[in-house]
């Protein structure tokens, strides 16, 4: 421990001497039992990251915690879940530091942009924002504070990271090619029939019927009667004001049963009566159009877009564990 705060004080030029030191730690030591409660966390370069600030970002799921375990359990739980918010507490910390010497700032004016935007989203006026922050125990200060550190973040990660994204046509085609089922149009089925109810506690005398009066209009259709006038005269279906027209479907649309029977059907021939879990069919086929793939430069923002995720999530990590490498980090307390 003495080690780690003579680092902190080294590096922001107030180097100490030991005896120095040695008065210090006395007087930690004399208030170990409050630092627990707001001591140091992480020392993260020249900064720090406290207990209580932690303790800030986990308190709603702490709060839910508390409902539902107790014992070991709850204090397993809650030091895993102090844990999971350090870290990106660290990478924060790091990631102001890499803009710091890059030389990337925020200005007055980029934080005003940023409190109108938020008040003109929430309809808000400057008396209202005011009773909101003092709600959550915020003032002013501390609010444009945390608007400056979050545009400064996104500024140097903008800077580092997104700027330098780039999708290669390469990339472009090999992901297409990849995915290209993604892209698949189901083929469409445009069909007519004549349909034969059956009901849907019927007996086998109904059932019988129905069949046999499916089979009866199929032999007019065999010995040339007209499809739409024979559908109009004895379909049970609201098609048959239409003359037996259905429309037009994607694969996977229709009844199951029926789709199959189209399957082996060419645009004009009609089907054996099929039974469905409504009744009987005769189908017929009108037209069919075969399932093809959108093209690639009808998905290429599309998949640009995707690629571009990918890409910039991997190489945030990679950032990310590039400057933790550089960085001095030390973790004092995990909950």
């Amino acid at each position: 421990m003495a080690n780690d705060l003579q680092h902190v004080l080294k590096r922001r030029g107030h180097w100490i001497g030991w005896a120095c030191l040695g008065l210090l730690m006395s007087h930690f030591h004399a208030v170990w039992a409050e630092q627990v409660l707001d001591g140091i966390a992480a020392i993260v370069n020249d900064n720090i990251i406290t207990i209580s600030e932690v303790h800030e970002v986990i308190a709603p799921e702490a709060l839910e915690l508390d409902k539902r375990y107790y014992g070991t359990e709850l204090e397993m739980r809650r030091r895993e879940l102090f844990r999971n918010a350090l870290q990106p507490l660290i990478d924060v910390e790091i990631q102001i530091e890499r803009a710091k010497q890059l030389n990337i700032t925020v200005q007055a004016a980029d934080i005003d942009r940023q409190v109108e935007q938020l008040k003109e989203a929430n309809q808000l006026t400057d008396a209202q924002l005011e009773e909101i922050l003092q709600s959550r125990g915020l003032t002013t200060e501390a609010h444009r504070e945390q608007i400056s550190r979050s545009l400064l973040l996104s500024k140097v990660v903008n800077f580092e990271v997104q700027s330098r994204l780039v999708i290669t046509e390469a990339e472009l085609q090999e992901a297409y090619k990849q995915q290209q089922n993604r892209f698949r149009v189901a083929g469409e089925l445009t069909v007519s029939h004549i349909l034969f109810l059956v009901p849907e506690q019927a007996t086998a005398e109904q059932e019988v019927q129905a069949k046999q009066k499916a089979e009866a209009v199929l032999q007019k259709l065999r010995a040339g009667g007209d499809f739409a006038q024979l559908a109009s005269q004895y379909s049970d279906g609201p098609s048959a004001q239409n003359a037996g027209l259905l429309g037009t479907f994607r694969t996977g649309e229709l009844l199951p049963g029926f789709e199959e029977a189209i399957a082996s059907l060419q645009p004009g021939e009609i089907s054996e009566p099929v039974r469905t879990q409504i009744g009987w069919h005769i189908i017929r086929l009108e037209s069919a159009q075969a399932g093809d793939y959108k093209p690639l430069e009808a998905v290429r923002e599309e998949l640009t877009t995707e690629l571009k995720r990918a890409k910039f999530e991997r190489n945030y990590k990679e950032w990310i564990e590039s400057l933790r490498q550089q960085s001095y980090i030390k973790v004092l307390y995990e909950g």
